[in-house]
């Protein structure tokens, strides 16, 4: 018979297991949002343009801009997180798949191409690549062409997504469970929290955020039809030392530029 300390440390451990997909996502939708936002400024400053950057959003200086330098700066952010995602791609699969620091990497793939796919999704309505095609003048048809790729690529992105999370949660949760651990926690809970990091928010990017974690319900259905394969070679761990770290810096970052910086010559 299991003592009851030792069952309720068992108990412990494996919550903290199934809670650390939430926790990173905040952490990873930190490490990318902002930096994504420093991308525009910084395509601006390198064209001439100062600018002033906040936690979730860019006020640039645009008189003199042209408009394909306007569109420069509003596809930059999204190039930059497909950059970055692709890159955490690479270091996930290669390297880290198996370890413990791996969730990190996957969350900022999920994050970094969801950040480009999102846009690419919204050309037709809103986003980044919504105001880059208003500058250059694209016709609707192929805005709403690229929005119609957008949104496929990101709705298989998200089941993918959502196959490769349900790995991460502890192999004695039962399906349910280990959905709502893996992909339902982390777009609900944890948009939340990541609001609350970002407080205050002009209220379009509230909404717009809320609304983006919509596309999370192709990774619950990439969770649930899952095949459920043992991994004893991954090991599983509750909120690292390291994600400690990375929590902390995100949080700082993020409380930093809540204030605003000026980027100017």
């Amino acid at each position: 018979m299991i003592p009851p300390a030792a069952a309720r440390a068992n108990t412990l451990k494996t919550l903290g297991i199934a809670a650390r997909p939430t926790l990173l996502f905040v952490v990873a939708f930190a490490l990318s949002i902002t930096p994504h936002e420093a991308a525009h400024a910084l395509t601006g400053y390198l064209l001439g343009f100062n600018s002033t950057i906040f936690q979730m959003w860019v006020n640039p200086d645009r008189a003199g801009a042209t408009p394909a330098q306007l569109a420069t700066i509003a596809a930059a952010g999204p190039i930059f997180s497909l950059t970055a995602g692709t890159i955490c791609w690479l270091f996930y699969a290669s390297r880290f798949k198996r370890r413990p620091f791996g969730l990190v990497f996957l969350m900022l793939v999920l994050v970094g191409i969801d950040s480009f796919l999102g846009p690419m999704a919204g050309a037709a309505f809103g986003g980044d690549f919504h105001t880059a095609f208003g500058f250059l003048g694209t016709p609707a048809w192929a805005c709403v062409a690229v929005s119609i790729t957008g949104f496929v690529l990101l709705a298989a992105f998200m089941f993918q997504m959502g196959q490769e999370l349900e790995g991460w949660v502890p192999r004695d949760f039962g399906r349910v469970p280990s959905v709502l651990g893996a992909t339902v926690a982390p777009p609900v809970i944890g948009t939340l929290l990541a609001l609350s990091l970002y407080w205050p928010l002009p209220g379009i990017l509230v909404r717009s955020t809320l609304g983006g974690s919509a596309i999370w319900v192709f990774a619950v259905i990439g969770a649930a039809f899952a095949v459920r394969r043992p991994h004893p070679d991954r090991e599983l761990r509750a909120f690292t030392r390291a994600d400690a770290v990375l929590a902390i810096a995100a949080v700082v970052m993020v409380r930093i530029f809540a204030m605003g910086i000026r980027l100017a010559r």
